[in-house]
């Protein structure tokens, strides 16, 4: 009843306007669905091509079968299908992508970029100049009609030089994986993640020269989500079924590198609130699908916050840290 009763006062605060513009919050515990909540809020959208604008979109009821843009939670998304794929391919995360490349790439690859491996890239240790933040780069990439030409365009001061956040990254990884699985990308994801997870209505956005994106553009139901968490949490099994390789989940949720104020693994976010870890799938706006192993517990959350960091996390550690976690007796683990 405790338990209860905290996620409902969360629920009723979110509905009270305390918490700015949340489309849902979903928590799974041990089995079970603990709660489930829909509300009313904004369907603004982003126009990639035009410069990445928010698109102002009337209220809506959010509920279980709306679509909602996931943001670079497709990221993780990218980082599973990428472990499933070299797994059937025999392949090795340290390959060198110049290895990988079709024909038509590869000389485009050059300089210190050509001693890059798929690791680079999965762990946004690539090297290569690239501001997301406050320059133009990602406005220019959605802009290109060959996304990993334009990547390669930049200097690569090297692999493992720093971490810097490059949503081309899983891009390429994505066209690379097509090109060796030798069949559509998304058709293969429906087969090897989607199909056997149950996840029939999605929608997933195509970069120009065929594959679906690898960092954004993916559109999912809050449920669905939730599957995709509970497949991490239980070590890449869905009811009984392998669905991604053991190692692999283990790899991708590692520290592979050291963001400022995180851990990152593979497109996986390592991160804490009220001294639990956790690891995270997150978007802009507040997409987020937070897995705590060590509490057998994933919490989904959306919002409709986009460009509003860092009000979305904020609002989202607070909802797990003020209501979420209190609610379920979930403490700071002994030192």
């Amino acid at each position: 009843m405790a338990a209860e009763t905290g996620l409902e006062r969360l629920a009723a605060d979110i509905r009270a306007a305390k918490f700015k513009d949340v489309h849902s919050v979903l928590v799974y515990k041990s089995g079970d669905l603990l709660l489930e909540e829909y509300f009313t809020g904004s369907s603004d959208h982003i126009d990639f091509e035009g410069g990445i604008k928010r698109i102002p979109g009337p209220e809506v009821a959010w509920n279980a079968d709306r679509l909602h843009y996931v943001a670079s939670v497709t990221k993780a998304v990218t980082g599973i299908l990428a472990g499933i794929a070299l797994d059937e391919l025999g392949l090795s995360e340290h390959t060198l992508i110049k290895d990988l490349l079709p024909p038509d790439l590869e000389p485009s690859l050059l300089g210190k970029a050509r001693s890059l491996t798929l690791h680079d890239l999965l762990t946004m240790t690539a090297g290569f100049r690239w501001d997301e933040w406050t320059s133009d780069d990602l406005v220019k990439l959605w802009q290109s009609d060959d996304f990993a030409k334009t990547l390669f365009s930049k200097e690569n001061m090297g692999a493992g030089s720093e971490w810097r956040y490059n949503s081309a990254l899983p891009n390429l990884v994505l066209r690379i994986l097509e090109y060796r699985l030798g069949k559509p990308l998304q058709v293969w994801a429906d087969e090897r993640l989607f199909g056997p997870l149950g996840i029939h209505n999605y929608r997933w956005d195509k970069q120009p020269t065929g594959p679906p994106e690898g960092g954004a553009r993916l559109h999912l139901t809050p449920r669905d989500m939730m599957k995709i968490g509970v497949t991490v949490l239980d070590g890449g099994m869905w009811q009984g079924e392998r669905i991604i390789p053991t190692e692999w989940v283990t790899k991708m949720t590692r520290h592979q590198a050291s963001p400022e104020g995180a851990g990152y693994g593979y497109y996986f976010w390592l991160r804490e609130v009220g001294g639990v870890p956790y690891i995270s799938a997150d978007g802009d706006g507040g997409q987020q699908i937070n897995i705590f192993p060590n509490e057998d517990m994933v919490v989904v959350m959306t919002q409709g916050n986009y460009g509003e960091w860092p009000l979305y996390m904020e609002q989202a550690q607070a909802m797990m840290r003020d209501y979420i976690l209190p609610a379920l007796h979930i403490k700071k683990p002994r030192q």
